[in-house]
């Protein structure tokens, strides 16, 4: 795990999600969703066509996380187990 900061306005994925996916941008804060972003370091090159968005896109549940494209995710510290 990176122990580093990231310029987010400079993250291949965050540039993807506010070109490609502005409306879930939007959706996420309406709904107060957490986006996560993963280090650019441990993404493809062809951001907007591999990743899968949804999955990065956690919404709070009673006791857990749920994605956007419906998964549960259960946060453990320090990291948390995708895809």
């Amino acid at each position: 795990m990176a122990l580093y900061d990231e310029d987010l306005l400079k993250n291949p994925f965050y540039l993807a999600l506010q070109k490609w996916h502005p409306d879930l941008c939007s959706k996420v804060a309406q709904i107060h969703s957490i986006v996560l972003v993963p280090c650019e370091g441990s993404l493809s090159s062809s951001v907007q066509s591999t990743c899968q968005v949804d999955s990065y896109i956690l919404i709070p549940m009673e006791g857990h996380f749920q994605t956007l494209n419906g998964k549960d995710k259960s946060l453990q510290p320090p990291q948390i187990p995708f895809p």
